[in-house]
């Protein structure tokens, strides 16, 4: 069975084509896992990829150089956004009447005019549709249904585009992502294809990773009382900025926590929020940017850390599945978005949102009662093994839903939502 891939530049990519070490995965397993499956399931995979600068492939068992389709701009007069659709249909369409696919894949919106060519072929095709939350939250508040149109094709062009198209199926993740509102929002009903929203799947230790609270090596390698983490890419939607003031509340109540932000900078207005923060507090000697790391990093950091802040203004995001796994002690804002997986002192700590005086009294009590910390700990794994998908049982039924789709299959008894 041969598949196309069509994607751009993000942190899977740069795994797959640099060997394929799940250890170095810095972000998107949700791409990287299924792709990776698909392949040890005997199928071949091409990637088209639109990147700005030429790629080299280190080889690995199952992909190779000559997998690796890729794409760069004209640096034309042209717009962007309309030099890269002219550049991804030519590609798509060469690619479409040269070899023979059994199936077409499109990660995010901006490949949806590869598989709308496949679709026109009668290839069966599929669309993976990432966050789309900061869109909903933009459109939401405007009245006319007529006026949210108009602004998702200027501002979400590729998006709005790819909600249109005809398809097989779009998978979208169901993290608070909101995709399946988004259809509502702009009046838009799914008849060109079957609509799936699933949550991620998550690695899950059998065992909750083992703290040395003993340790002489430096954070994260160790384990730091003093130290907090926050894992995610620094954007609005994440808050960055409370996690700043939690650690203000907890100085000026005596306790010199360092704050330590794991992610890639994504934007400067939330950054200087953070930064602005921090300086206010006085804290801002305290206050790390660490910048973005592979996932087994970031679960050294979440684990190794007395406490992981998760204050964003939606938290059913994969950073919550993860360091829960970790075991890590989560604190987290009470916006009801995991409601349905925590209970404040029993797996985690909770504390009203935006009330980040409370949530350092709530860190500072749970510092003096080591007992608690470890009940905490082990409640918050046990979570995650009792609760939670695992990467095998998530990206597995991706990947069967791939194939089936290509075989011609009747995929009408995958669930819609899990």
């Amino acid at each position: 069975m041969r598949i196309l891939y069509v994607a751009g530049d993000n942190p899977a990519v740069e795994t797959i084509l640099n060997g394929m070490d799940d250890s170095k995965l810095s972000g998107l397993p949700a791409f990287y896992y299924p792709f990776k499956m698909l392949l040890e399931r005997g199928c071949t995979i091409d990637l088209l990829l639109y990147t700005t600068e030429k790629k080299t492939v280190i080889e690995s068992a199952h992909f190779k150089k000559r997998n690796l389709i890729q794409i760069h701009p004209w640096k034309s007069i042209l717009p962007g956004s309309v030099e890269y659709m002219l550049l991804l249909r030519r590609a798509s369409r060469k690619l479409l009447r040269s070899r023979h696919y059994d199936f077409v894949y499109g990660m995010s919106e901006g490949a949806h005019l590869a598989v709308y060519e496949a679709a026109k072929m009668g290839i069966p095709c599929g669309l993976r549709q990432y966050g789309t939350q900061e869109m909903a939250n933009a459109l939401e508040p405007i009245k006319s249904v007529t006026a949210r149109r108009l602004k998702a094709l200027k501002d979400y062009t590729y998006i709005t585009l790819s909600m249109l198209s005809r398809k097989t199926f779009v998978l979208a993740t169901n993290d608070g992502s909101r995709a399946d509102e988004l259809y509502n929002i702009l009046g838009v009903k799914k008849k060109k294809f079957r609509f799936y929203f699933w949550t991620s799947g998550v690695y899950i230790p059998n065992e909750r990773p083992k703290v040395d609270y003993e340790s002489k090596d430096s954070y994260p390698f160790g384990y730091d009382p003093l130290a907090l983490s926050m894992i995610n890419r620094i954007a609005v939607v994440k808050r960055q900025d409370r996690a700043a003031c939690i650690l203000g509340e907890l100085h000026k109540r005596g306790y010199p926590f360092h704050l330590y932000l794991i992610g890639t900078d994504d934007s400067q207005k939330m950054h200087e929020a953070t930064v602005a923060a921090a300086k206010e507090y006085g804290v801002l000697d305290y206050l790390h940017f660490v910048g973005g790391k592979s996932q087994q990093e970031c679960r050294q950091y979440a684990c190794n850390s007395f406490a992981t802040l998760l204050p964003c203004e939606w938290n059913r995001v994969n950073v919550f599945y993860e360091v829960m796994g970790e075991g890590s002690v989560v604190v987290t804002n009470d916006n009801h978005s995991i409601d349905e997986f925590i209970k404040d002192d029993v797996n985690c700590l909770v504390y009203e949102e935006d009330n980040f005086a409370q949530a350092a009294e709530k860190i500072i009590a749970l510092m003096k009662d080591p007992e608690r910390i470890e009940r905490i700990r082990n409640a918050a794994h046990q979570t995650a093994v009792e609760k939670f998908m695992s990467l095998e049982k998530r990206f597995g039924l991706e990947a069967q839903l791939v194939t089936d789709t290509a075989l011609g299959k009747d995929i009408s008894g995958y669930p819609l939502v899990l």
